[in-house]
Formats: structure tokens, sequence, C-alpha cells
């Protein structure tokens, strides 16, 4: 679902102001620079910061319905565990819609499910990196966005759909029970991939690590605590994409103690064509 309405946001919450939130703030400064942009963060030097560099227009340390403009759209960019709890703050404070950004969907709109002003998204965008100071205004163009809410019509829907189409990103509805499990194949599995190789090396051994140590690993250096509570909010979902993994790791083991090049080949040439089909017009046109 792509859109190309661009309406013009007056008042743009956004708690957590860290590498997402940033970008969001940055991404919004280009797009409707007349939007005024408020943070909610703890961290009293940091969030002043994002002031005088020109990210934020102004913050709080909490959300404060005397602080908050009548109408405005929230943006929610904390931990997983922390994201129903603000976002049914923000909804009481005056926002007129919530939006968020977690990997995790299922729990979140569950727990926000008699708040029909909060739609739960996640957009699809990221690094390794973490603050603000790595915010990149374009870290969502082009990106998929997922919507967690099926009743596309609700004003509520239409707003978040219009916010995250101006920050130029690819909408697509999906059910949060799917979302959840499709993202712990898609994004979960790969950091706890990328978490275990980097875990299997010694420090003495690092010296030799190349570049596909590198590449494999880049992943492994997010934040403890964001991707703890990630893979708990969604460990339903997790356990079976990792029970998927020990099985084709349990199939190569296999065939190395038997010497099946045959299968060692099979394996590699299954999972080489999938990876080459990330790329394929045919995968591209039905995102």
């Amino acid at each position: 679902m792509s859109g190309t309405e661009q309406p013009t946001e007056e008042c743009v919450v956004i708690a957590g102001v860290g590498l997402i939130g940033g970008s969001a703030a940055l991404a919004i400064r280009q797009v409707a620079p007349q939007a005024r942009i408020i943070g909610i963060g703890r961290n009293a030097e940091r969030m002043q910061r994002a002031v005088d560099t020109g990210l934020l227009d102004q913050w709080y340390g909490r959300v404060d319905a005397s602080e908050i403009p009548a109408g405005s759209l929230g943006l929610v960019c904390l931990p997983v565990d922390r994201v129903a709890e603000c976002s049914r703050q923000l909804l009481q404070a005056g926002c007129d819609v919530v939006t968020d950004a977690g990997s995790v969907k299922a729990a979140i709109c569950s727990a926000l499910s008699d708040l029909p002003g909060f739609v739960g998204a996640h957009p699809i965008a990221g690094s390794e990196q973490s603050g603000f100071e790595h915010a990149d205004g374009g870290l969502f163009a082009g990106r998929i966005c997922v919507i967690c809410r099926e009743d596309v019509e609700h004003p509520a829907v239409q707003r978040t759909l219009r916010f995250w189409h101006l920050l130029r990103m690819d909408c697509h509805i999906m059910p949060a029970v799917r979302h959840d499990h499709v993202l712990a194949r898609t994004s979960h599995l790969p950091h706890i991939l990328a978490s275990v190789a980097a875990g299997c090396v010694t420090d003495e051994e690092l010296m030799f690590a190349g570049s596909g140590f590198r590449d494999t690993t880049r992943i492994a250096a997010g934040g403890d605590a964001l991707w703890s509570s990630i893979l708990l909010e969604n460990s339903s979902a997790c356990i079976s994409a990792v029970d998927a993994a020990m099985q084709r790791l349990s199939e190569y083991r296999s065939a190395l103690v038997g010497h099946e090049e045959e299968t060692l080949r099979s394996l590699w040439a299954d999972a080489a064509n999938r990876r080459r089909r990330l790329h394929d017009p045919e995968i591209q046109s039905s995102m």
C-alpha cells in the first residue's frame, strides 16, 4: 500500500529520542519543517542537546497533559516492554493518535485494544548504532512499515498511514500475530544467530576475523537491554524460529559427520537461492 497525500502535522510528540526517534524527528524536519517536535526522555543532558542541535523544539521528562497540545500525533520509540504504558499516557494527555516503532506487535496491540487512537506500527529500518547522534533523515525512505490495524478506514489508521507515508515509507497492513511470526524469522532470529556467531569466538581469535565474520555479526552489536526485551515480548514466535534454525544446524552437523557432500551442497544451494531472491523483482513487487 502506498500513498501520495502529504498532510501537515502541526505537532509530533516523540517518546524515546534514540536512533529511531531521532531519525523520525530529522525526517519530519526535512519534509514538514513547520511541524513542532516535542521529545519525551529521561536524560536531561541528552534531551537538551537534542534541542540545542535543532532536532527537537522542546522536551519534557515525562508525559504531561499540560505540555502536550491537543490533537498532537504521538510516536513511541521506546523498548517494546514500555510502549503500551507510554502510548496510553500520551492518548490520555491529549494526543489524538499514537503510533509506535516497536518490532513486536501482538502484546502491545492487545494491551491497547480498548484505545482506538492507538495504531501499532513497525517501520522496518534501523542499524546497530544507537542514540540520536546517529540519526538519519533518510532512514525510513523506501522501506516497509507494517501497520497492525485492519480497520483501515478508521480516522486514526488513516492519519497513521499518512504520517508514515510522509516519512516516505511503503505501508503494509498485517495482523499483529502474523507480524510477530514473520519478524521472528526475518529479524529476531538473524539477530540471535549473529549473537551466537559472535559469542563463539574467543578474544584471541578475533584478530583473524575477516569480512565474513564482520558482515555476519554486525547486528550483534545492538543493545542487550533492547534485544532482551524484544526477544522476551516475542518469545513464542522466537522459540519456533530457533527450533527451525536448530533443525537446519542439525542437518548440517549430520552431513559433516557423514561427509555427505551432496547434502551439504543441497543445504547451501537452497539457502543461497533464497538469499538471491531477496532482490527478485517478483518478491519486490509483492511488497
